[in-house]
């Protein structure tokens, strides 16, 4: 490992357009619970650090390394983020008034946390229909729920990077195009949806091992379990342990994601 530093702008071209994904993401949901514009997505900005990681861990960190980041603090448009990561793999993201906005570890072979409960139900399902909308009643401590399948061209892929995540690393493209670190962070959220309506949310940390290397062109398939669920500020949290295999059947990654699905008060602050 060495030490990286690097400066990044937060953007986010469409902050004021309507986000039935999340609305957390739209400035008009983001200012009725009490922020000042809309909600850069956590695992937007992790992607963001992911030519800072390469740079002080190696290519070989897409293969076999892992990180554990927490996301303190909001990111809006337009925020100047500086990125830290230090030769122990100590990761900071702190704005120009130098508070942090996201902190952790990155490091390279097998994560240093204990394994978790593995989840069972593998086999791809199609969404519940309808959809149940996620509450403290129903929360699924313990239970697997449905698999998801998805298809990843490389065209998507490439848009993936170019639209979403501004990248520029020439591995992210062509016709052995890998996929993106962010991609692989952002399938939690997609893979709860497949069950349960819920938001606006916020995304407040994430554990990623990378397995294998994964390269875009081939269906992937994301089953997990949900692991916790607990109250902290009148905010609703939810813990789910994700998994997800390559069209070969390999493991590609093992994700622990926490997020806020019901938050407090229409004017209360967000983690």
């Amino acid at each position: 490992m060495r030490t990286i530093e690097r400066t990044i702008v937060a953007a986010m071209p469409d902050a004021d357009a309507p986000n039935p994904g999340n609305p957390i993401h739209s400035t008009d949901t983001a200012r009725d619970y009490g922020f000042r514009a809309a909600l850069v997505g956590g695992a937007t900005i992790y992607g963001w650090c992911t030519a800072s990681i390469i740079d002080a861990a190696g290519i070989e960190w897409l293969d076999r390394g892992w990180s554990h980041v927490s996301f303190r603090r909001p990111v809006f448009p337009d925020d100047e983020l500086h990125v830290r990561i230090d030769a122990s793999g100590a990761f900071e993201v702190r704005g120009a008034d130098d508070r942090v906005r996201i902190d952790g570890r990155v490091g390279l072979g097998t994560a240093p946390w204990p394994p978790v409960v593995a989840p069972t139900r593998k086999a791809p399902e199609p969404p519940a229909d309808p959809l149940p909308a996620l509450t403290p009643d129903n929360v699924p401590v313990g239970r697997d729920l449905r698999a998801r399948r998805v298809p990843l061209s490389r065209a998507d892929a490439e848009a993936f990077c170019r639209h979403t995540q501004n990248e520029t690393l020439a591995i992210f493209y062509g016709a052995d195009a890998r996929v993106h670190p962010a991609w692989l962070a952002n399938q939690p959220i997609y893979w709860l949806h497949h069950s349960y309506s819920y938001g606006p949310a916020i995304h407040t940390e994430s554990r990623i091992e990378h397995v294998r290397g994964a390269r875009a062109g081939q269906d992937f398939t994301v089953y997990g379990r949900c692991a916790d669920a607990f109250e902290r500020k009148g905010h609703r949290y939810i813990v789910n342990d994700v998994e997800i295999v390559d069209a070969a059947d390999r493991l590609i990654a093992r994700i622990r994601h926490t997020a806020i699905y019901q938050l407090a008060n229409p004017r209360g602050e967000g983690t």
